[in-house]
């Protein structure tokens, strides 16, 4: 097979909004984390930390401006820089 020929096909992801404000994430058990958030959307954030990014497939809790709170899941992590992927299905628990 010609691989030249191959194109992939494109995932489309929702839009995602810009930010860049301080934002305070809490672990499992309620501790903060303090951060800056870089982008966000309906299905996760990404954001960099004051020290130590949280590590992988850590449990997080953000409380958003509205007053939700969302669960998620850090799925990934380079030095500061994490992504932070949320329980959308939970959501209406």
């Amino acid at each position: 097979m010609d691989t030249s020929r191959f194109k992939p096909t494109p995932i489309l992801r929702e839009r995602r909004r810009g930010q860049c404000v301080r934002f305070a994430l809490h672990d499992a058990g309620g501790a903060a984390i303090e951060v800056i958030v870089r982008d966000i959307s309906s299905k996760g954030l990404s954001a960099v930390a004051a020290t130590d990014a949280p590590p992988v497939n850590t449990i997080v809790r953000a409380t958003m401006p509205d007053g939700r709170d969302l669960w998620g899941l850090v799925r990934w992590a380079e030095g500061k820089l994490f992504g932070v992927e949320f329980d959308v299905a939970g959501a209406g628990r």
